[in-house]
């Protein structure tokens, strides 16, 4: 199969591009976001739908990300695809908010795209993320001891409007699109350099792997993360189900739970039900089991009480009747 045809099958089975959208896309120039660009350019007419465009500028290459920019300009002037440019200190960020560079990345440019969006009403965001790109995401989170919900890696489609076209297109097929258009996308540094984990992971690791343990190493991991994705939206339904029909209370900064509702819940349901829980209160990560299963076996003894920690100054209280989860009190 060919780009253009996986895309388009990719839209239609997972209903990603409805008549009448607005869909923007995040372009950085290289050969996955150009690709999905000129895909996107010529389904819009026949699906009916509005697409405009995004580049984030890292301000981290100098001349080369202004080069960058101006090859992104005349690229959707060309297509008719209205483009917003806009910059971020990604150095800066990284260490105002103490995170890897990578993260701050990542963070400034789903920000920047999720902000345009709301901008103009509820547009979608298009992230170009591909097969293999998957395959990364999904043997990165296995290193770091993830659980189901993390094997499920990237969606598809999310509640907030992201949506991801390329998730089936293998990088091979999107190398072969850009040749047989004579496209020639842009370089980006960065991407070769060792000093990111997913560049080793994606330049050493991988090729390792796939040589001398299974060929199909990307595929696996693909099938691996669709598998999960099932598992997982079994237990979102019932957490969902669960926090739907429990006497949950809410308040300023924190919400309880009947400790005998949650001692009758399955560990993984548990564990569920917390993480949304916290996620309603602001807590927009990942929770560890290191963090979950302290609280699980606090819950689950008789009527001990307990005080767990849990990342960013959130916390989970213990008592005699309910369970109470809190944010971190706000600075006056």
């Amino acid at each position: 199969m060919n780009a253009e045809l996986t895309v388009r099958k990719t839209i239609k089975e997972h209903g990603l591009i409805e008549k009448g959208d607005k869909v923007v896309l995040g372009l950085s120039g290289g050969p996955d976001s150009l690709c999905l660009l000129y895909v996107l350019a010529e389904l819009r007419q026949s699906l009916g739908f509005e697409l405009l465009a995004l580049h984030l500028n890292h301000l981290m290459r100098g001349e080369a990300a202004e080069a960058d920019v101006r090859f992104l300009e005349e690229t959707c002037a060309g297509l008719g695809v209205p483009l917003t440019v806009r910059r971020c200190d990604v150095y800066k960020k990284a260490a105002d908010e103490a995170i890897s560079v990578e993260e701050a990345g990542r963070k400034a440019r789903h920000g920047a795209l999720m902000e345009l969006c709301e901008e103009l009403g509820g547009a979608k965001a298009a992230f170009a993320h591909n097969r293999d790109d998957q395959a990364e995401t999904v043997l990165m989170r296995i290193l770091r001891g993830t659980g189901v919900h993390g094997l499920a890696a990237m969606e598809y489609e999310r509640a907030d409007g992201v949506i991801r076209p390329l998730l089936d297109t293998p990088r091979s097929e999107i190398e072969a699109f850009c040749e047989k258009r004579g496209l020639i996308p842009r370089f980006d540094s960065t991407n070769a350099s060792l000093d990111y984990t997913r560049n080793r992971l994606r330049l050493e690791l991988i090729p390792q792997l796939a040589a001398e343990y299974n060929p199909s190493l990307k595929e696996g991991l693909a099938r691996l993360s669709a598998n999960a994705a099932e598992d997982d939206s079994c237990l979102e339904e019932l957490a969902d189900s669960f926090i739907a029909s429990a006497d949950i209370s809410a308040g300023e900064g924190l919400v309880s739970v009947p400790r005998k509702a949650l001692k009758q819940l399955h560990p993984a349901v548990f564990k569920r039900v917390v993480r949304k829980l916290f996620l309603g209160l602001g807590l927009d990560e990942d929770i560890a089991s290191v963090h979950l299963n302290p609280l699980y076996r606090a819950v689950m003894k008789a009527n001990n009480r307990a005080v767990i920690e849990f990342p960013h100054g959130y916390s989970a209280e213990a008592g005699a009747g309910r369970i109470t989860l809190k944010a971190p009190e706000k600075d006056c």
